[in-house]
């Protein structure tokens, strides 16, 4: 997770932000991850990551969630949003279920394969849209 995806649309109003949000995708998509890297503090290392961080990018710092159609165009594009509405579908119960538990406690719930599928649903859409606007915007 130490590459940050290049290609961003220019027509979203805080690119930087959806940056955040695709990490936070990448984050949520790969279970390995969590499980490896969650939580990990490493001296010398400047990288941090947990269930917390990603949560607080999607709903608090981006509010991609829970309505992600407010969030069009300043970090998502409208075709983006049933992807995040999927994702908020099976994210949010689990939030409200489990609270403040252990990271640990989330990636062991059966309901965690759910939130990867959705995550990993929803860097895929926005890929895509970053690569077709990066198309459209390089020289032929």
């Amino acid at each position: 997770m130490v590459a940050v995806e290049r290609a961003v649309s220019p027509v979203v109003r805080y690119p930087h932000m959806r940056l955040e949000v695709i990490a936070a995708m990448r984050s949520l998509s790969d279970r390995r991850h969590g499980e490896v890297q969650w939580g990990r503090v490493e001296e010398g290392v400047s990288y941090y990551d947990d269930l917390t961080l990603n949560v607080h990018t999607l709903y608090d710092d981006s509010m991609v969630l829970p309505e992600p159609s407010e969030a069009v165009p300043d970090v998502l594009h409208q075709e983006e949003v049933p992807a995040f509405r999927d994702l908020g579908r099976v994210l949010g119960p689990m939030l409200q279920d489990l609270g403040d538990r252990p990271d640990a406690d989330y990636l062991s719930d059966p309901r965690w394969s759910d939130v990867v599928r959705a995550a990993q649903a929803a860097l895929e859409v926005m890929r895509a849209r970053d690569e077709m606007d990066s198309n459209m915007s390089s020289p032929s």
